[in-house]
């Protein structure tokens, strides 16, 4: 499978996924949970961590919870998510 059509796979998943976690009323992401969603589409957890953490702002909203284990953030509080699943297809990508 193409590098970005993965990509784009694991960033619909990833609006699924906040979408689903919004309608449970659960406002927590793990950082485990998205490297798992990545590794469903060959991605490393650098590069699945990377493409959440560049969502911010446009598909999500929230604090990052430090992680006391290892470096950097274990999970990600959120605020906002998008009310729905996936966005529309965009044909320019």
């Amino acid at each position: 499978m193409d590098y970005f059509k993965r990509r784009r796979q694991f960033e619909v998943t990833l609006r699924d996924k906040l979408a689903k976690l919004e309608r449970d009323h659960v406002n927590r992401i793990e950082r485990s949970e998205v490297e798992e969603m990545g590794q469903r589409f060959e991605l490393d957890g650098d590069e699945a961590r990377k493409l959440f953490v560049d969502a911010r702002g446009d598909v999500w909203q929230g604090e990052f919870v430090e992680s006391d284990d290892e470096p950097g953030w274990e999970a990600v509080e959120l605020k906002r998510v998008p009310s729905v699943g996936s966005a529309p297809d965009d044909s320019s990508v």
